[in-house]
């Protein structure tokens, strides 16, 4: 399948594996990096059906997941030898969670039809986390891929030019089953060889997806290059106090993201109850990214915004 993507990503670091990861022909190995990269190239480009997603592919929602993948190899998150041999650690948190989102979103294509089945590879050795073994999927894992299954159908049910919100809506929905698996899997784990803060970085992340995934947040290559590439740290969490040396849009971001880890299970409740009602509109999800600012970021400046979000609150 030839691979068809924005201009624009030849000026990004993600280019190199995207152009020379070789196809997946009979098997998906998913403790490599370059297979796992291959998979999502292939199911970029199952799935822009009579150009669904753009001429170039460019309005995908999928490239997200590509940008996240290439983050995690780039920052060590993947394992310690992953940048130098591309074998990935299947004891990394990280890479436990984006197995979820790598191997179970393509099963759940495969039962849609999109993508021809390939044997997928057994974990090496003993893990601490449950993978596919065999071709048997995990108990827990298993709803994720009727949910990815789900989204892929909607998919190959979209017209090309039509509003591909609902398809949004859809696949972050898949996206959380996954990742609600992810934060059964992590409690109380040990962190090591990584920094406890670095677990908690995790865990907050995952609760911040609930946020994203409430609001429909857009995941295509534009806006990720716009919105998503200078937000998340290029360093492993190893003490609070280094966290004075990220940049400050990063540090912003970490604090809020170990902010919401910290939280009690009945205050996130909610919180994420409260944006969720307010994100049942379409035009308050358009404007998803002033008042994510103004609900993490409290400022003068942004005091308009807090008041448009109370208007979308207390709307019957």
């Amino acid at each position: 399948m030839t691979s068809v993507h924005p201009r624009e990503l030849a000026d990004l670091d993600l280019y190199a594996v995207w152009v020379s990861a070789a196809e997946l022909t009979d098997r998906f190995d998913p403790f490599r990096f370059e297979h796992r990269m291959a998979a999502y190239r292939h199911l970029i480009d199952a799935t822009n059906t009579d150009g669904l997603f753009g001429a170039d592919n460019r309005h995908n929602p999928l490239w997200a997941w590509a940008f996240q993948l290439q983050w995690q190899c780039r920052t060590g998150r993947l394992g310690a030898t992953t940048r130098a041999d591309g074998m990935i650690d299947p004891d990394a948190p990280w890479a436990y969670g984006n197995y979820t989102l790598s191997v179970i979103p393509w099963l759940g294509a495969e039962r849609a039809g999109v993508v021809a089945p390939l044997d997928i590879a057994d974990a090496p050795g003993t893990a601490r986390f449950r993978y596919v073994r065999g071709g048997v999927v995990p108990d827990e894992l298993a709803p994720s891929v009727e949910q990815w299954r789900r989204y892929f159908a909607m998919v190959t049910g979209t017209r090309a030019k039509a509003d591909v919100e609902p398809l949004r809506i859809a696949l972050w929905k898949a996206h959380k089953t996954c990742l609600d698996v992810v934060v059964t899997a992590i409690a109380g784990i040990d962190p090591a060889p990584y920094a406890p803060l670095e677990l908690t970085f995790l865990r907050g992340w995952c609760r911040m997806v609930d946020y994203l995934g409430a609001a429909a947040w857009r995941t295509d290559f534009d806006f990720m290059t716009e919105h998503g590439l200078d937000v998340l740290p290029e360093t492993l969490l190893e003490h609070r106090p280094g966290l004075r040396t990220l940049p400050d849009k990063v540090r912003r971001n970490v604090a809020n993201v170990l902010r919401l880890a910290t939280t009690s299970p009945r205050r996130y409740a909610l919180n994420l109850w409260l944006w969720r009602r307010i994100m049942r509109t379409r035009a308050a999800r358009d404007d998803v990214l002033t008042l994510l600012d103004a609900i993490f970021d409290p400022r003068r400046d942004n005091a308009a915004a807090r008041r448009r979000m109370l208007g979308h609150l207390l709307r019957p």
